[in-house]
């Protein structure tokens, strides 16, 4: 990724399962990659096609194999409406939950998301909520270590709660 998109836009690759099913002492038939594209600037979505489309067939010109590519461009970019965002975050911090310790904007994320969908429809906010098991201990989510703190759930309903709530009865513009 680095050598193929602009050095400040943001891309990843992820190659996060190789399964060549068979004997373990036999070179198999076939094998199957599965992997994770993740970006934040729809500009990169094709590019990254590409290069990895033509990373694929010259690995199969090479070795005089045959490549099969399946590639299933399923998000877009999640993006956050910034007034609403700011919004969001103002309601919860007026709402003085006292569970909630810090709310800070961790600077954009490139999830791969349903939500995304609704955020290109209407203006939206997409959060995260805190799920430590205790102090210290902070596997992100997809991490075979990651365990959620289910006590997360009450807090976020009542973020959620509030931040609905104060929209809700803010003046129409």
């Amino acid at each position: 990724v680095s050598r193929r998109i602009d050095p400040f836009d943001t891309g990843s690759v992820t190659i996060g399962s190789f399964d060549g099913v068979g004997s373990f002492n036999a070179i198999k038939e076939q094998v199957q990659l599965k992997g994770d594209v993740r970006l934040m600037n729809e500009d990169t979505r094709q590019t990254l096609r590409d290069q990895i489309t033509q990373i694929a067939n010259g690995v199969g010109a090479t070795f005089g194999v045959q490549v099969d590519m399946n590639y299933d461009d399923n998000y877009p970019v999640l993006m956050n409406d910034a007034a609403l965002t700011q919004q969001v975050i103002d309601s919860i911090r007026s709402a003085d939950i006292p569970e909630i310790t810090k709310i800070f904007d961790c600077g954009p994320q490139d999830p791969s998301e349903d939500f995304a969908y609704f955020a290109q429809a209407k203006p939206s906010s997409f959060i995260y909520a805190g799920c430590q098991t205790a102090p210290g201990e902070n596997h992100p989510h997809h991490s075979p270590d990651f365990m959620m703190n289910e006590d997360c759930l009450l807090i976020a309903a009542k973020a959620m709660g509030s931040a609905t709530l104060a929209l809700l009865m803010a003046p129409e513009d």
